[in-house]
């Protein structure tokens, strides 16, 4: 059985599972407001699914049937990604790389055709601005498209940011959110049920950082 130390988190008013986006996001907001928080994650911060992920803000050309109330949250979501992405870079330093050119679903068959006129017959029904535009159309928008094409669904509205710098980022903004002291590393978990690998946890009064127990 290994050591486990046992963190007091009683003077945490939160307490975050998972410092990847979500979580470094809610710690920065939190941080603002010179609340306490406590951040838990196995490994690094970022390096989980924040890490792997492709940064695709596609509300639109991502909808599902049955989705529909998930569709008009990411769509609010989307409206408010230019002045976040602002905010972020100003209390960071960090330009996330907000791409707002829009996005291709692209059609390589006809098979491939069928499927995206169907999704699109669904999206627009919902009032979503998406089109369907001619592979000479989609050659023209993005040039380094290879192969034969059928044509693309367009949606303007769909935009991209490098989540990698996203990451760092959150975190950076975070950090800079509270007095400018350094992280305190009170404990790592290790072998517990919840955490079954490794992970330091770092307190800030007003802010928060999750490390990779390794690199102690």
């Amino acid at each position: 059985m290994p050591d486990r130390l046992s963190v007091n988190t009683s003077k945490a008013k939160v307490v975050i599972i998972g410092a990847g986006v979500i979580g470094l996001g809610i710690a920065w907001r939190l941080a603002v407001r010179n609340a306490s928080v406590v951040v838990f994650d196995r490994g690094a911060a970022g390096a989980g699914a924040s890490h792997a992920a492709a940064g695709m803000l596609a509300a639109c050309a991502e909808a599902e049937p049955s989705e529909e109330a998930l569709v008009t949250l990411g769509r609010e979501s989307q409206a408010r990604w230019p002045a976040f992405a602002a905010e972020l870079q100003q209390a960071s330093g960090m330009d996330v790389e907000l791409r707002p050119e829009g996005t291709l679903v692209v059609a390589l068959t006809a098979d491939d055709q069928e499927r995206l006129l169907h999704q699109l017959a669904f999206a627009q029904k919902l009032g979503l601005p998406l089109g369907w535009i001619s592979a000479a159309e989609a050659r023209r928008r993005e040039p380094h498209l290879a192969g034969k094409l059928s044509g693309a669904v367009f949606s303007p509205e769909d935009h991209q940011v490098d989540n990698r710098k996203l990451v760092a980022a959150l975190r950076t903004a975070a950090e800079a959110a509270a007095s400018g002291r350094a992280p305190r590393i009170i404990g790592k978990c290790c072998g517990t049920t919840t955490f079954p690998r490794c992970a330091q946890l770092c307190e800030i009064s007003g802010r928060v950082s999750a490390r990779d127990a390794s690199a102690s």
